[in-house]
């Protein structure tokens, strides 16, 4: 958003001296030596923060926890409801995974709601239940973005703070291995997830601060883990708890259901965070269920309040009728014919892979894509118009970008803190796409009256 804030920020990057080609390769630079890459890419390459007053943040919040609570009762019905869990999408290995049962604790212990700014407030589009990355983003740009001579004014300047999603994740951790049972002061954890991963970096920096809080902390292939039927290992040291980063589909689908991992969260020798019961959370349908009148009685007053402000209409392409704006259609016949009103989707998918914009999509491709969406399980939701922010980034000289942007909040056991700002020149703000980063800069709501802060 423009605020007399920002302007102010721009007008001290805009001062002789403040950026120049050698700071700018510097600041890249130090992010590869500290982690906030996606590969080997910076992911940071625009030049200011992202400003929100604390009363919108308190909204988004809000909002999110409401709608991420929803999502649980999702799950949990689909627990017990086949026609619910067949409406989602899961498999038969999905569905034996969620079935066991792994102990108290969080059903979610953290998950990121992808969410558009649009010009009337925000909408959620999907939500990260299985692998959700960017939690450490946050910290890296403190000792980045904002250690930039130009944001040196901004840095201690009262009525301004910065979330700490890191903390949010560590408490999430470690009150859900008490709540399961865990007995050890600072268990033992391994960080799971393929060797060969774009976020690997992450989970260095994710690693360093879970040993300074005294826990030791291993990153490992699911590989290298072992079960004996008693513990679960690697190299003979002892696993406490598994913060999975490793995706459900793709851990079953190369290593299958009795990978020494799943028998261990099956057994409860290890406390796993997710648990394999939130793979439904990760469904794109279960957005289709959150928005579809159906479905209704699941939620509570307040869920169901924030599912009608911030939740885009979703339903999964099949032939049949369907509810729209007030009126009866033949569903498959909507999407055709108002093309450029909705975004197909794979129900399984990440990294914005098989996304499509109605509106940049040809139409004998949209075509292929809706008629043989059924058999595809996609998704369609209604289009959410995307505000663009212009953002200053360095290519010889200053320059302004136009660019979009989503605030993706982090939900920890039900509590919202902080947010990935993700930016791109795409409709398809992604990391995993070619998208960047920055940060967020909490306003506080004096000073934001004093300045002329905008919403949202």
């Amino acid at each position: 958003m423009t605020t007399a804030l920002a302007e102010q920020l721009d007008a001290q990057l805009a001062a002789p001296g403040a950026m120049d080609a050698a700071r700018f390769a510097s600041f890249l630079d130090g992010q590869r030596e500290i982690g906030l890459v996606h590969g080997t890419r910076a992911l940071c390459r625009h030049l200011r923060p992202y400003l929100i007053t604390e009363q919108d943040y308190a909204a988004v919040a809000g909002a999110a926890e409401r709608v991420a609570a929803a999502l649980e009762r999702v799950a949990r019905r689909a627990l017990v409801d086949a026609a619910l869990a067949d409406e989602l999408g899961l498999s038969a290995d999905e569905r034996a995974l969620a079935a066991l049962d792994p102990g108290d604790g969080p059903f979610l212990t953290v998950g990121r709601l992808d969410m558009l700014v649009t010009e009337g407030g925000f909408s959620f589009i999907e939500l990260n239940a299985d692998s959700p990355a960017g939690i450490t983003d946050q910290l890296l740009i403190e000792q980045t973005l904002m250690d930039l001579p130009h944001m040196a004014p901004f840095r201690s300047r009262p009525g301004l703070r910065t979330p700490a999603p890191h903390r949010g994740l560590i408490r999430a951790l470690r009150e859900g291995y008490a709540a399961w049972g865990g007995r050890e002061p600072r268990p033992t954890i391994a960080i799971v997830d393929w060797a060969t991963v774009d976020t690997a970096a992450e989970f260095k920096v994710l690693a360093d601060l879970l040993s300074a809080e005294g826990h030791r902390t291993m990153i490992l292939d699911p590989d290298q883990l072992e079960y004996d039927g008693v513990r679960l290992s690697a190299g003979g040291e002892p696993i406490d708890l598994v913060y999975r980063r490793v995706i459900t589909q793709e851990l079953i689908g190369r290593r299958g259901v009795d990978h020494p991992l799943v028998r261990a969260y099956r057994d409860r020798a290890a406390h796993v965070a997710n648990s394999f019961r939130t793979k439904p959370l990760n469904k794109k349908a279960a957005f289709a269920v959150l928005s579809d009148p159906e479905f209704s009685g699941l939620f509570s007053p307040g869920q169901r309040a924030a599912i009608a402000a911030h939740v885009p209409w979703t339903r999964r392409v099949k032939a049949g009728r369907a509810e729209w704006r007030g009126r009866e259609v033949d569903l498959v016949e909507l999407v055709l014919g108002e093309q450029e009103s909705f975004v197909l989707k794979p129900n399984d998918e990440y990294g914005g892979k098989g996304v499509l914009l109605g509106w940049q999509t040809p139409p004998d491709a949209w075509r292929e894509a809706v008629l043989g969406g059924e058999a595809q399980r996609a998704i369609v939701q209604e289009r959410s118009s995307s505000r663009t922010e212009r953002m200053p980034t360095f290519r010889d000289g200053i320059v302004e970008e136009e660019v979009y942007f989503d605030l993706c909040p982090f939900v920890f056991a039900g509590r919202m803190e902080g947010a990935m700002v993700r930016l791109s020149a795409s409709a398809v703000s992604n990391v995993c796409a070619g998208g960047g980063v920055t940060g967020l800069l909490i306003v506080d709501d004096a000073l934001a009256s004093k300045e002329g802060a905008g919403d949202v």
